[in-house]
């Protein structure tokens, strides 16, 4: 059992980042957000998102206890997570894409790869489906951010 995320250091999480409940990489974007370093936090929120959501396509059990966890993640760190990044579009999909990275380069100890093939290719089309549609929105979506007051970088 890999020890509570919320009581870690950054540094202490990603250490076990392979291990830990999806979750818990929500938390580390969290804690890095608090720190100011929002593009580690961008980062690390994606990859957070990307095993989550594999997790509950990999894990219909689960899916009963997960779910209101994740939505509630979603919402309290993902919804300024996306503000921030969103404001820079190359750079958010630069982060998608080393997210994407980092998930295949390393192992997952808490939901099985290799036992659920199918689930894992179809979150990671998710997340892909993602990047190239803020790509092709690119435009559209400074101006929306400059109606709704919010910045661009």
């Amino acid at each position: 059992m890999t020890p509570d995320p919320a009581k870690q250091t950054p540094s202490q999480i990603i250490a076990q980042a392979e291990n830990v409940h999806p979750a818990g990489l929500y938390i580390l974007s969290a804690k890095l957000m608090g720190e100011g370093r929002m593009d580690d936090a961008v980062r690390w929120f994606y990859i957070g998102q990307l095993r989550y959501r594999f997790h509950l396509a990999a894990s219909p059990a689960s899916r009963v206890s997960d779910q209101p966890l994740f939505s509630a993640l979603s919402e309290s760190v993902g919804r300024p997570i996306n503000e921030y990044a969103f404001g820079d579009v190359d750079a958010a999909v630069a982060h998608i894409e080393a997210a994407l990275a980092w998930d295949a380069a390393h192992p997952n100890h808490f939901t099985s790869k290799k036992q659920n093939p199918k689930e894992l290719a179809d979150v990671r089309a998710g997340l892909q489906r993602l990047r190239d549609d803020m790509l092709a929105r690119k435009e559209e979506i400074r101006e929306t951010r400059t109606s709704n007051g919010l910045p661009n970088r």
